[in-house]
């Protein structure tokens, strides 16, 4: 029996989870955390042995820190971490000896778009990533739409090899009434134009990549960032 915390249970996401883990046989809700709960407390209370924070990126740097300096793995949905903020929780998680994971985008979907985005860029120029999202999305870009065009980067510089330079790779980002998620790639050279699109209709898209997450946090070393490392590599 997996137990489980979910810090932010008061938002979409986190109303998502806490039904989610619910009706799942094989982990145990022992507590939530909302806008003015001791985090502290609660995780001395509730003993978890995962944490899953859909918190704001103000209360993120400290849940998931003070959840990783106790041997707490936490799978951290939140977006707008800071760099630094994400060290920190790294070195928590190497120091405790805990597995973790910051995920910008639990759909495998996603993943599976940016995968095949860095394997596009291998052979085709980056002409650029549009997403859209809701109006009530706090960060812009998307923290999919960032990872994204790392990853695009980092391709494209790998098969450019040394002194290939670092890839342009603009973001466009709007935010639509009704909108979910969207994101589209496009890559093209002269007389063809490839686009790589992902849509996400329903949050619901997002709970087998978070329950992937929950039980395989444990088995990590460190903090790793997206699904990738627990999803099976690319066939070579």
């Amino acid at each position: 029996m997996i137990r489980v915390v979910v810090a932010g249970a008061a938002g979409r996401m986190g109303r998502l989870t806490v039904t989610t883990l619910r009706a799942e046989a094989d982990v145990e809700l022992a507590g939530t955390l909302v806008r003015g709960s001791d985090a502290a407390a609660v995780l001395a209370l509730a003993r978890p042995d995962v944490l899953v924070d859909f918190t704001l990126a103000a209360a993120s740097r400290e849940i998931s820190l003070l959840a990783a300096e106790r041997g707490i793995s936490p799978v951290i949905g939140t977006s707008g971490l800071r760099d630094e903020d994400v060290a920190r929780i790294a070195e928590a998680c190497r120091r405790s000896g805990t597995g973790g994971l910051l995920v910008p985008n639990f759909s495998v979907g996603a993943v599976l778009q940016m995968r095949l985005a860095e394997e596009v860029a291998r052979h085709l120029p980056c002409a650029g990533i549009h997403e859209v999202h809701h109006p009530q999305k706090k960060d812009s870009p998307s923290g999919t739409a960032l990872a994204t065009a790392r990853r695009i980067r980092a391709a494209a510089a790998q098969a450019a090899g040394a002194g290939g330079g670092d890839a342009d790779v603009p973001i466009r980002s709007e935010r639509r009434e009704g909108a979910l998620a969207e994101q589209e790639v496009a890559f093209e050279q002269p007389g063809e134009r490839l686009v790589l699109g992902h849509v996400v209709t329903d949050r619901q898209a997002y709970m087998p990549g978070l329950l992937l997450a929950v039980r395989s946090v444990r088995s990590l070393h460190g903090l790793h960032v997206g699904l990738d490392a627990l999803l099976a590599p690319p066939a070579a």
